[in-house]
């Protein structure tokens, strides 16, 4: 009787320890893979779907655009505070921008 109860403790405990470690992971499958998000356009709810950006790189990604106004080009985001290189080229295949055409080409 008193290994059939502590193989019963085992076993709960675990699928305790399971749960405690795979619930990140199926929160982060939540996240939208494969998609891409404008990063000029982009709201905190869209830019918080990129797997590895949180809700504050999100936020700060927002607040820099409005404080300096649209990112000219993509590496542009490593002067947000939060980002550095490693983070950056994780989540540089989910950010995308409009092309910037110059009104006065003539193109």
């Amino acid at each position: 009787m008193r290994i059939q109860e502590s193989n019963f403790t085992f076993a709960i405990g675990i699928l305790f320890l399971s749960i405690v470690l795979l619930a990140p992971m199926l929160a982060a499958e939540e996240k939208r893979v494969g998609e891409t998000v404008n990063i000029n356009t982009g709201t905190i709810e869209e830019l918080a779907v990129i797997p590895l950006l949180t809700l504050d790189l999100a936020e700060a990604i927002v607040a820099y655009r409005e404080e300096v106004g649209d990112f000219q080009f993509i590496e542009e985001v490593l002067l947000v505070d939060g980002f550095d290189e490693k983070l950056f080229q994780k989540m540089k295949p989910f950010f995308f921008m409009d092309s910037i055409i110059d009104s006065d080409c003539g193109c």
